[in-house]
């Protein structure tokens, strides 16, 4: 239906309002700050990116998690959810706000805030500052209910004699109370909707009898002359939104079922009206930008969560081009001078309002960044609290691995990778206040499953360099995932038996097949969980006829291995931290020894030594050097009567004297502690327990539970099953009941 003109008249019957009032002043809060940052601007799939703003763009603060309520010339409104819910005015020109007392009404694309109470309303022009407009309306009387502002008019909604609705103007003309009835309505108006589009104008929807037949329209206030001007036939299916420009109309609607979606424009003052097919069955908000029809899906979410639904498009109404102008929305509103205010983000430009304004020549619209969060668009890594250097000696206390995203909505995984082996370990991550990611990490390298550590897979991370790599991929699919790494290291001291340089011993195991060297982990505290994967430490070892862990005895800071091949040459496979180096010949000659075991510093000089038992008895000693081409001096003669021990091992300080000690296990299976002097010699020997010969090794294993005492290894000879032995520290009972140390394991072959 075309435009009609008609011509209004002036209301001169007293009306009484009734309403519901707010109350509060205005008070002048502080502005908030925030910086712009740029980036890459990426187009959505099936729409092109409409243009950028120009550099030298003036930004104002926004505030954080809130939307835009209203637009005018010189600022905005804004509303700002948390902690107890903030109104706020800031200026475009310098950003400064004014934090508002209460919710106030506004006049759409206007600076005109209002306050009401009891029936007087007081209209403040924030952009002149001017005195504020009073307007008593009590004396109309009652039945008024508040519609809308206009400028410095209030419109209001009445019921009238006959059974239908009045729309009124109401104001203040040279200081006299004015009440205009706007005319051009139908007698038994019902009212659906009602949009002030700007201070001269305002959309209402309505059901009423025209020409005798109930009809649905739109149409077009004209607040001046208090009269619909314009009014243009609408389905009887449900219309949501609507918008006006000085071209064109639109409304949405929203099929009976919901299954359909569609925008109508209509050329003003005609009937040419296209439905445009925007891509989606949910209702949608729409503006009139020049020659374009800007459109959103509403944003169902909280504040501050973004969506890439709600991205803000754009569609030109004579070729049909469609943009996109925004990544997501959280609200927006009508500006002034045909232009729209929306709350949301571009990659180039990140978070903030911006202005969407025509473009020259009914070329794409222009979008500005007008007001800045701070925040950006795209899902980015703020910081993260990873140390350089983690002491698993010195933390009591899991070590708390930190990143801090720019937003929460992410699905994040990481990885710690240890330089030099490579090993990739994906712990479970937990969400944390302020955007943060992370966990607790003990030191650990476990599997976890719904946030439980699986510990069958749970050994010791090993000392060194490692890199962390942080995946977060945007839940809400604004922007591609964020990939970022850095590095810290693991440090711990040396520590005996330590194989794979993780801190804590491990047990050596030659496979029954006598073929195949394998290291098995010692976790804390030994024997919790069943015991892990071993690891592989080659092939060939069924050469030689004798096998020992001596300590360090090459002058590195890992534990090496000494091996006795069937000729009686000696050999030394230094350790690297996560293997063993290839052999280097110590000397020949060593078949004469019944027994070898090493370990204990026994000469007190800091160096691991080495004692050996001959076929005759003797016990001999060979001090370490800890160089390796020449790790032992010449032997020397510490003892006699050792052959009635079939078991020597070398243990460590178990008894708190001044050097290391030894064990040795008769043929009876009695266990006998020989603690050392200092200077290569022991002590008298002390029984300390008996039934040692249902073990086929006993190891001495360092300190497995950390407790600063050597402990004791031993495998059972018929199954292999090992068990653990405390130490003490009493000389008298260096050891406790034993524990099982790996559940349910059967390792066989060799331990040393």
């Amino acid at each position: 239906m075309v435009h009609r003109q008609r011509t209004p008249r002036r209301l001169t019957a007293a009306v009484v309002v009734t309403l519901a009032v707010t109350t509060g002043t205005l008070t002048a809060g502080p502005a908030v700050a925030g910086p712009v940052t740029a980036g890459p601007v990426t187009a959505a799939p099936g729409a092109v990116a409409a243009p950028a703003q120009s550099a030298d763009q003036d930004v104002v603060p926004f505030p954080v998690d809130a939307v835009v309520v209203n637009v005018g010339p010189t600022g905005f409104l804004s509303f700002q959810s948390s902690p107890t819910g903030v109104w706020r005015w800031t200026r475009f020109a310098d950003g400064v706000s004014t934090v508002l007392d209460g919710k106030p009404g506004w006049a759409d694309r206007t600076d005109v805030l209002s306050r009401a109470e009891n029936g007087v309303f007081t209209l403040y022009d924030m952009g002149t500052g001017a005195d504020p407009v009073v307007i008593d309306i009590n004396p109309l009387g009652g039945g008024h209910t508040v519609a809308g502002f206009a400028g410095t008019d209030i419109v209001t909604k009445k019921a009238n004699a006959t059974g239908g609705t009045d729309l009124h103007v109401i104001g203040l003309r040279e200081g006299v109370l004015v009440d205009h009835t706007v005319t051009g309505l139908p007698a038994d108006t019902v009212f659906t909707a009602f949009n002030m589009d700007s201070p001269g104008s305002a959309v209402i929807r309505y059901t009423g009898t025209v020409d005798g037949v109930q009809r649905n329209r739109a149409a077009v206030v004209d607040i001046a002359a208090h009269a619909v001007v314009e009014e243009y036939e609408t389905p009887a299916t449900s219309v949501t939104t609507t918008a006006l420009s000085a071209t064109h109309i639109a409304w949405v609607e929203v099929g009976k079922d919901s299954s359909t979606t569609k925008v109508a424009v209509t050329r003003r003052g005609t009937d040419e009206t296209v439905r445009h097919d925007v891509g989606t069955t949910n209702s949608v908000a729409v503006e009139l930008v020049g020659d374009w029809l800007t459109y959103r899906q509403f944003s169902q979410y909280s504040y501050g969560t973004w969506n890439a639904r709600y991205a803000l498009y754009a569609r030109s109404l004579t070729t049909g081009e469609t943009v996109k102008l925004l990544e997501h929305t959280t609200s927006s509103a009508s500006g002034p001078d045909g232009t729209q205010l929306a709350r949301g983000g571009t990659f180039e430009h990140d978070e903030g309002l911006y202005r969407i304004a025509p473009g020259a020549d009914g070329g794409r619209p222009v979008v500005t960044l007008v007001a800045s969060t701070g925040e950006p668009t795209a899902l980015t890594l703020v910081s993260h609290g990873i140390p350089e250097t983690i002491d698993f000696d010195r933390e009591t206390d899991p070590v708390q691995l930190n990143w801090t995203l720019s937003r929460y909505a992410a699905r994040t995984s990481i990885e710690l990778v240890h330089t030099a082996t490579g090993r990739t370990w994906k712990p479970g991550v937990s969400h944390y206040e302020g955007n943060v990611v992370g966990f607790q990490w003990d030191g650990m390298y476990a599997a976890s499953w719904n946030g439980v550590r699986n510990y069958r897979d749970g050994v010791p991370a090993p000392n060194g360099a490692y890199t962390w790599r942080l995946t977060a991929k945007p839940v809400d699919g604004i922007g591609p995932a964020v990939e970022e790494t850095g590095t810290f290291t693991v440090v711990r001291k040396a520590v005996p038996h330590d194989f794979n340089d993780n801190g804590t011993p491990d047990l050596l195991i030659r496979e029954p097949s006598g073929s195949h060297l394998s290291l098995y982990n010692t976790s804390t505290p030994l024997g919790a969980w069943p015991v892990t994967p071993s690891e592989p430490l080659g092939t060939g070892w069924n050469i030689y006829d004798a096998l020992l862990s001596p300590g360090d005895v090459a002058g590195a800071a890992h534990s090496d291995v000494l091996a006795r091949d069937t000729n009686g040459v000696l050999w030394l496979h230094q350790g690297t931290g996560r293997a063993l180096a290839p052999r280097v010949r110590v000397g020949g000659g060593w078949q004469i020894y019944k027994q070898l075991t090493g370990g204990s510093d026994l000469t007190g000089d800091g160096r691991a030594d080495l004692v050996a038992t001959d076929k005759a008895g003797d016990l001999w000693l060979y001090k370490g050097t800890g160089n390796a081409t020449a790790p032992f001096a010449p032997r020397v003669k510490t003892g006699h009567g050792w052959g009635v021990y079939n078991k020597l091992v070398a243990t460590g300080n178990i008894g708190g004297g001044p050097a290391g000690d030894l064990v040795a296990r008769d043929t009876a299976g009695v266990l006998w502690l020989y603690l050392g002097k200092g200077d290569g010699t022991f002590a008298a020997r002390t029984k300390i327990g008996g039934g040692w010969n249902t073990y086929s090794d006993v190891v001495g294993f360092g300190d497995a539970d950390r407790d600063g005492r050597p402990d004791l290894i031993a495998l059972t000879a018929w199954d292999g099953v090992p068990y653990f032995y405390e130490g003490t520290g009493d000389w008298k009972a260096p050891f406790a009941a034993r524990s099982e140390a790996y559940g349910y394991a059967h390792l066989g072959g060799t331990a040393f």
